[in-house]
């Protein structure tokens, strides 16, 4: 989504993230979740039990949730603050390398 703005709204988003960094004020509209019921494959569509919930947030909330993964996971690693051992989650490590 991002990608496609221009460079003047990405200095707004980027001022509105540091913003909500400093502040730690998360706007409430963003911690709200629509969840759909998506019909699972295959299966029965008139059994309530074949849906599974699939929860909708606000994409400006996944924004900023990646970019602060995305800088603590780069803090963490250029620090090797991370064990040897933790290999999940990690790119380029496998749980198969311990």
């Amino acid at each position: 989504m991002s990608l496609h703005l221009p460079e003047s709204c990405l200095h707004i988003l980027l001022k509105l993230f540091n913003n909500i960094w400093i502040t730690g004020d998360i706007p409430p509209f963003w911690r709200e979740v629509s969840v759909v019921p998506t019909p699972k494959p295959g299966k029965d569509p008139s059994d309530p039990s074949n849906y599974k919930p699939i929860a909708l947030t606000s994409c400006l909330c996944k924004t900023l949730k990646r970019m602060l993964n995305d800088r603590l996971v780069h803090v963490l690693e250029s620090r090797n603050l991370l064990s040897k051992i933790q290999c999940g989650f990690r790119e380029d490590h496998s749980t198969l390398d311990t």
